[in-house]
């Protein structure tokens, strides 16, 4: 009995060699002959592919005529604004205010505040290029543009844009990294030993 035990004991400690056998499969040679096939019945048998674009969207061209021009800037959001007499549209990149800014009513309240403060929100088109930063950057941006364009309309309007804080344009910005920091404030985590 202990013999056995023994003999069953060395077949578990030894241990087995895994061997993986690689199959390749082989394809069957085709007889065709050169001279038979011609590149136009090639071209015919493959199916052409569909090629898919994504509609791109246009930049509305300005109107000729009468227009005010005026720069925004709000954190790294730049937008180029421009008013002219109309019925109170929004054109920004080619896209009207609520598809712009996605149903976002803030934003969309925060860009059409310097109309409404002087009560010219149906006297004026505005168009807007704004390019740089995040949608609520370009929402700033296109605010303070406005302002500037309607003191070219008038600069009567400056005390009550001034009053409202819409001349005023926003320093805040992201400050730079600082080095043995992680971002420009947070440190790495201190290690005591």
């Amino acid at each position: 009995m202990a013999e056995k035990k023994k003999a069953k004991a060395k077949k578990t400690t030894t241990k087995k060699k895994t061997t993986r056998k690689v199959v390749v499969k082989e394809t069957p040679a085709l007889d065709i002959d050169s001279s038979s096939v011609t590149v136009e019945s090639a071209q015919e048998t493959v199916a052409p592919r569909e090629v898919v674009t994504h509609k791109k969207t246009k930049k509305a061209k300005l109107p000729p005529g009468l227009r005010y021009y005026g720069t925004g800037r709000r954190k790294e959001a730049i937008a180029k604004v421009w008013l002219k007499p109309g019925s109170g549209q929004f054109n920004i990149n080619g896209k009207s205010l609520t598809e712009y800014f996605c149903n976002r009513k803030v934003l969309e309240f925060q860009v059409a505040r310097p109309l409404v403060i002087t009560n010219t929100q149906l006297n004026y088109d505005v168009f807007a290029e704004a390019y740089g930063g995040g949608v609520p950057g370009q929402a700033g941006a296109i605010s303070l543009g406005i302002s500037r364009a309607l003191l070219e309309v008038s600069p009567d309007f400056r005390v009550k844009l001034k009053r409202e804080g819409f001349l005023t344009r926003d320093p805040r910005t992201k400050e730079r990294k600082k080095y043995g920091h992680k971002r420009a404030r947070k440190s790495f985590q201190y290690t005591k030993r």
